[in-house]
């Protein structure tokens, strides 16, 4: 979540975790489901909130 909120790519993230970037997008969406929300942007957010 923290490579997302930095505003990497799917791709950028999946290679750097050496992942598919479906792989890397399906964990970002189950993780955004858990979180309540709905993009890169709002998990800024919250990550900065803690």
């Amino acid at each position: 979540m923290q490579l997302a909120a930095t505003g990497l790519t799917n791709r950028e993230i999946a290679d750097r975790l050496t992942l598919s970037r479906r792989t890397a997008a399906n964990h970002l969406q189950a993780a955004y489901d858990k979180l309540g929300v709905n993009d890169r942007t709002q998990v800024g957010r919250l990550l900065e909130a803690l």
